[in-house]
């Protein structure tokens, strides 16, 4: 920063600092995304227990029903996150009608008679949590 007016030097900082919070915010955005998209077996394919914070996988339709934005990202959202901007706001959810039952969980009896008692897989939510985490660890990585 040498040679730099006063002015300069504080605009050099603060582009670092805002190239430094975008870094992490997508860096943590990823790792969410990572962790709502991990699958385990489902029932269809032989699957006697499950996993919580796990997408059951009897034909990928969920995992891959994921849209940012409305837009469909075949379960991968690493794209539309690399081109996040400090203020975005994205949104992520997956159009499967059945995606709701099987992040909260479904008790009861459904519109065609079938009657369900199906814990929640809470794949969303467990990932969401651990959003501060990876925030921390992101912003620790850019510091150094």
């Amino acid at each position: 920063m040498a040679g730099k007016t006063f002015e300069a030097q504080l605009q050099d900082i603060e582009d670092l600092t805002i190239e430094g919070m975008t870094r992490t915010a997508r860096s943590a955005l990823t790792d969410v995304a990572t962790e709502f998209q991990q699958t385990q077996i489902g029932i269809g394919q032989g699957a006697t227990s499950f996993v919580e914070g796990a997408i059951p996988v009897d034909t990928s339709a969920l995992a891959n029903s994921l849209t940012v934005d409305d837009t469909n990202v075949n379960g991968d959202a690493t794209a539309k996150i690399a081109g996040l901007e400090i203020g975005d706001t994205m949104v992520f959810k997956w159009t499967e009608p059945y995606a709701r039952r099987i992040e909260y969980g479904f008790t009861g009896t459904d519109s065609l008679g079938r009657t369900f008692n199906v814990p929640g897989r809470f794949f969303m939510t467990r990932a969401a949590e651990k959003f501060p985490e990876f925030v921390r660890k992101r912003a620790a990585e850019v510091r150094r």
